[in-house]
């Protein structure tokens, strides 16, 4: 039997396929997978968390943690661009109050209201559309995936949990989402969303904030909604804020720009002067430079694929900072509270570096050297908050099933220490350069292959193609298909 042969008979059988992580991520391409799915199909979707569906960016209750991407562009399926706010119309009126408007693809909506939309899907895919023999939802950490040996008819992997039971598999996806860059090591907060972030806080104290991103825009708007009233220090490399979003009318979304000659990523130095051309036309046309950004976003991921590793470098070393602070913007109804914050100098901006905390009795000292001054700002400050989402360690980070997988030499980081290295597939690389058939992972952690695999628009195109990788359309027949249509 040939090698397609083999392939194609392996893919009619019913297929069993474990996903580590139930967050945005994992449920998306569960969603996906279950469309494709046919009778003796099994899909793992297993989370240590209680809650499926969410993960980090979208657990939040409070309605002022917003989305940074407008409606229009935050739909599940790529081939129903209008599906999200369909959604949103069809809500109660006491939910749609939390919008502040009639829902349009030009609304910027809470992030907790966006969790509950992935959450429904899923439970509609269950429910009305009947795959819930499909889906096994299981709460527990995986702690190794094992290789077990060819056995007729077996199953090539096992993926063990935590409670020392086995889940064999035919194929493994890694969809983690976003890693914490550090733990909480007592009054200095690793992972800004913990309860334990804000709870019995004084509101008059100081709190620092690392990082001036977006995480740290919603940290800020935490405070200032539990009415802190104390100063607040957010220190990053070069003190860039996040620019606004464009205005747009009810129901337009702006256009991005059109590249007359598509940018090549061979070279940094040379791209940047292609999109600063590109600006300078638009701005000559009367548009502005917004449009230029989001005209790149059918081009990011070529453009950093194309790009060889010490261009990557280059970038990350010069230029993410700028790219960050361009690319992933923010709602004008957030950053007017951000600005007003500043211009009432309760919020400091500081462009500099930490040069040292130490714990006093029940506050922690905090040195900052401000980039390109002399001297010291040291503040005393019951809290430090870590809001630089910088990628860890991944060999060090309290997930035991990726230090497993790299100590083993089943996977690797990528050169740039961005994720794990994959190939354009997906599938996992291992310590010796070779890519796996059967062990897979999407999302943030592969940043280091696909750079721009942080958004809903790029996660949702990534969970599509895997999914139709690893369950092919030829596998699901003809009735199932006019079932959904």
């Amino acid at each position: 039997m040939t090698t397609t042969a083999r392939e194609d008979a392996k893919h009619k059988r019913p297929q069993d396929i474990a996903i580590i992580g139930a967050g945005f991520t994992g449920s998306l391409l569960a969603l996906h997978l279950l469309q494709r799915c046919q009778p003796g199909d099994r899909i793992y979707l297993i989370e240590r968390n209680a809650q499926f569906g969410r993960g980090l960016a979208y657990s939040t209750g409070n309605p002022n943690h917003l989305l940074n991407v407008r409606a229009g562009n935050m739909s599940a399926y790529a081939d129903q661009p209008d599906h999200f706010v369909q959604w949103l119309r069809r809500l109660p009126k006491a939910t749609q109050a939390l919008l502040n408007e009639y829902p349009t693809v030009t609304t910027f909506v809470p992030r907790g209201l966006y969790g509950s939309y992935i959450q429904q899907q899923l439970g509609e895919e269950i429910w009305r559309r009947g795959h819930g023999a499909n889906l096994y939802l299981v709460t527990d950490e995986v702690v190794q995936v094992h290789r077990e040996p060819a056995k007729g008819r077996g199953k090539p992997l096992s993926v063990e949990l935590g409670v020392g039971r086995k889940l064999p598999v035919d194929r493994c996806v890694l969809a983690t989402g976003n890693l914490l860059p550090s733990k909480n090591k007592g009054a200095i907060i690793g992972n800004p969303w913990d309860e334990k972030a804000l709870k019995d806080l004084d509101q008059q104290s100081d709190v620092v904030v690392l990082g001036s991103g977006l995480t740290m825009v919603d940290t800020i708007i935490s405070l200032l909604d539990r009415g802190h009233k104390g100063r607040i220090v957010a220190v990053s490399r070069r003190g860039l804020l996040p620019r606004l979003h464009l205005s747009a009318g009810m129901d337009d979304l702006p256009r991005p720009w059109q590249f007359d000659t598509p940018p090549q990523g061979h070279n940094v130095l040379q791209l940047l002067r292609h999109i600063r051309a590109a600006t300078r036309e638009a701005a000559s046309q009367g548009h502005d430079w917004r449009i230029v950004i989001d005209g790149l976003r059918s081009h990011t991921q070529r453009l950093w694929q194309e790009m060889p590793t010490a261009e990557r470098a280059r970038f990350l070393r010069h230029l993410r900072p700028y790219w960050d602070v361009h690319r992933h913007r923010s709602a004008t109804r957030v950053m007017s509270r951000i600005l007003e914050a500043i211009q009432r100098r309760q919020l400091m901006v500081v462009a500099g570096r930490i040069d040292s905390m130490t714990p006093t009795a029940d506050q922690i000292s905090v040195a900052i050297r401000p980039r390109g001054k002399d001297g010291r700002l040291t503040l005393n400050a019951q809290r430090v908050l870590d809001c630089t989402a910088l990628t860890p360690d991944l060999s060090k980070l309290e997930l035991p099933l990726l230090r497993d997988l790299i100590a083993s030499g089943a996977a690797r980081p990528d050169a740039l220490g961005l994720g794990l290295d994959v190939t354009p597939t997906g599938a996992l690389i291992d310590a010796k350069g070779k890519p796996a058939k059967d062990l897979f992972a999407v999302g943030p952690i592969t940043r280091g292959t696909f750079w721009e695999i942080t958004a809903v628009p790029d996660i949702r195109i990534a969970c599509e193609t895997l999914a139709e990788h690893l369950l092919p359309l030829s596998r699901v027949d003809a009735e199932q298909q006019r079932a959904r249509a």
